[in-house]
């Protein structure tokens, strides 16, 4: 399998608001827009408003077109967006709710036609799209469960994450993943975006996203701390708590170290069925005796939160049982690793879990490979992760199993590095035989943490029409420092 990775050959300011800027990427990839803003909420949102406004109007439009596309009259869908938003509203910091009304203010000012609805129903799409199979919208819409099962369809999204460090890895550094599996083909690739903060007394972070997303699809801070996220069904699912992506912002604003990431995340209320996973790269104590990168998972839902490290012995006893009553181990824990697609392993968020035929759902088996071991994220994705850590780590050749394809030569056992980590992120986004027409990888990002690096690869529509999928499309490479720095790439 054959990846380009490329880094930014020129840049140019495409426009200035006081201390903010737009920049635009350029190289054999394509062009790339990345933002930059800086200083307390108000200024950060007005800079963002003027800068990027249009962009994130288009977004706001796009989101709402694609609901309404299934059926659901416009007015529907604003109604369900901002009866969802009185749910979340009150679990939002006020400091991003400034933002928020800023990105409005900023963007008048700039003659953008851009409201507070807009920004808000951009978040509120960011923790909706597993959501559609809770009770609770038809509720809120005050219309049959059957008409909007009809109206929406059903998903099947596969998103996946992993990071590694110490002996599995080049130097001992860690590399970390995030795979965006969600709706393709829409047009959201020509509002992609990097955002680069600056937030006046926390952390400068860069999120990796579209424009108008405020909160964090992906993201690093300057002291090597990364998030990633896999949605993952779940029957315990409420509205009532921390949009999941202003949580991220949290973690990247106002982490020094994966034990302050841990704490933003247990003390969140929770809203739906969602997979993080935490790395801390360590960049400023490595090549000294305190260097000492690590890693977490987080299995959530409106009712529990259940923290995994490495090697972690919930992970072993992991257990499904089958109709005979018979109990099988299904986890696949390593040291110095740390993986998840879908499937959660702790026994409260496991029993809870409708995806890959989790035993939340009555009508489920619970196996984790899909009922009659037919298929799953934990087959197609969890597995396959585990199984290219392994054959680096043993010198093993690897076939991944979901096209046959040989991805890892058998020979001598090698570290980690970052074109080893760029391998498994690709293969593993490489399952769009597994899913529908136009619900493929959109975005996939590698983390090198330790040395602030980051690729980034976002699905692309060509000029004949025809699209790739984001590993198809290439990975820019990008420093964080150099990004924060205003030194260049």
């Amino acid at each position: 399998m054959k990846i380009k990775v490329a880094r930014p050959e020129r840049r140019k300011v495409v426009r200035r608001v006081g201390e903010g800027r737009l920049e635009r990427h350029e190289g054999t990839l394509g062009a790339l827009h990345v933002v930059h803003v800086c200083g307390d909420p108000e200024e950060m949102g007005a800079q963002y408003g003027a800068l990027v406004g249009d962009e994130t109007r288009r977004i706001a439009e796009l989101l709402v077109g694609l609901f309404a596309g299934t059926g659901l009259p416009e007015a529907l869908v604003h109604h369900l967006l901002d009866a969802c938003w009185e749910h979340l509203a009150p679990h939002v910091p006020d400091r991003f709710l400034a933002e928020m009304r800023a990105i409005e203010t900023g963007a008048k000012k700039s003659g953008i036609d851009l409201a507070f609805d807009d920004v808000k129903r951009i978040l509120v799409m960011t923790n909706l799209d597993m959501y559609k199979r809770d009770e609770r919208i038809p509720e809120i819409l005050g219309i049959p469960p059957e008409e909007l099962a009809a109206a929406l369809g059903e998903a099947r999204p596969a998103c996946t994450m992993f990071a590694v460090w110490g002996s599995r890895t080049v130097d001992g550094k860690l590399f970390s993943l995030r795979n965006l599996d969600w709706v393709s083909q829409t047009g959201m690739d020509a509002h992609r975006l990097v955002s680069v903060y600056r937030p006046e007394g926390r952390h400068g972070f860069v999120s990796m996203g579209y424009a108008g997303v405020i909160g964090c699809l992906a993201g690093m801070n300057e002291r090597g701390i990364t998030l990633s996220e896999v949605g993952a069904f779940s029957v315990r699912e409420e509205l009532d708590g921390t949009p999941w992506a202003i949580m991220g912002r949290r973690v990247l604003e106002e982490s020094d170290c994966l034990e302050d990431a841990i704490a933003v995340i247990e003390r969140t209320r929770h809203t739906i069925g969602y997979n993080y996973l935490i790395a801390d790269g360590e960049p400023d104590t490595y090549g000294t005796p305190e260097f000492r990168p690590r890693a977490a998972a987080f299995e959530t839902n409106y009712e529990c939160c259940e923290t995994f490290f490495d090697d972690d012995p919930k992970e072993h006893a992991a257990t499904w049982s089958d109709a005979q009553g018979v109990e099988h181990f299904y986890g696949k824990p390593l040291a110095e690793a740390v993986m998840r697609a879908d499937t959660a392993f702790g026994p409260r968020a496991r029993a809870l879990q409708a995806t890959d035929d989790g035993p939340g759902d009555p009508a489920n088996s619970g196996n984790p490979h899909g009922r009659d071991f037919s298929g799953s994220t934990y087959t197609t994705c969890h597995l396959p992760m585990h199984d290219m850590v392994r054959a680096y780590e043993t010198g093993a050749e690897y076939v991944f199993p979901v096209r046959g394809t040989k991805v890892i030569d058998a020979g001598a056992p090698r570290k980690i590095g970052p074109d080893e980590a760029i391998t498994i992120a690709a293969t593993v986004a490489h399952n769009a035989e597994m899913l529908p027409e136009n619900d493929w990888n959109v975005m996939s990002v590698v983390y090198a943490a330790t040395d602030l690096d980051f690729w980034v690869a976002y699905e692309t529509r060509h000029d004949d029409g025809a699209w790739t999928n984001a590993p198809d499309s290439g990975y820019w490479r990008f420093n964080l420092w150099a990004l924060l720095e205003g030194t260049g790439h």
